[in-house]
């Protein structure tokens, strides 16, 4: 006989004990706890307030300023150097980026805070290396502190 046989054999010759509950644990409410609790007979009856939202409220747009060319232009060499770095470090990782220079051209859509902080950096190029790299670099940028949210597009020509 196997060893779960014998396991079902030995558990079928023990007896069973059931065990019944003499008492109800249960008690019926007495007056004076109707009123303290609802029961399932009377509603729960709650104050009625006003609906609240759970979603964080929302800023008005903030309207956005461009920045005069002699300032993109500034920060632009500022970090032309280091843009052409990120260019030649992912034309290493992949060679078919761009056959001839000065054909490739990456658009850097930048938006900067009132202190001149760049905020965000998005480009419109397919390499991930690239544009993460390009973004790095342009969250880097000098700009002076317009005073209010600007946002500059910057054409590089690779």
């Amino acid at each position: 006989m196997s060893f779960g046989a014998e396991a079902r054999a030995r558990l079928a010759a023990l007896p069973v004990l059931l065990v019944l509950p003499w008492q109800c644990s249960l008690k019926l409410p007495r007056d004076d706890d109707r009123a303290l609790a609802p029961s399932a007979a009377t509603a729960k009856q709650e104050a009625a307030t006003g609906r609240v939202s759970s979603a964080p409220k929302l800023a008005p747009p903030a309207r956005s300023v461009t920045l005069p060319d002699a300032v993109v232009l500034k920060a632009l060499d500022a970090g032309r150097i280091t843009f052409q770095r990120c260019w030649t470090l992912a034309q290493r990782r992949d060679p078919l980026l761009g056959s001839a220079p000065g054909r490739t051209k990456v658009q850097l859509h930048l938006e900067i805070d009132e202190r001149g902080k760049v905020t965000a950096a998005r480009s419109d190029t397919e390499s991930a290396p690239l544009a993460r790299c390009l973004e790095v670099v342009a969250r880097q940028l000098p700009f002076p502190a317009p005073g209010q949210h600007a946002v500059v597009d910057l054409p590089l020509i690779f």
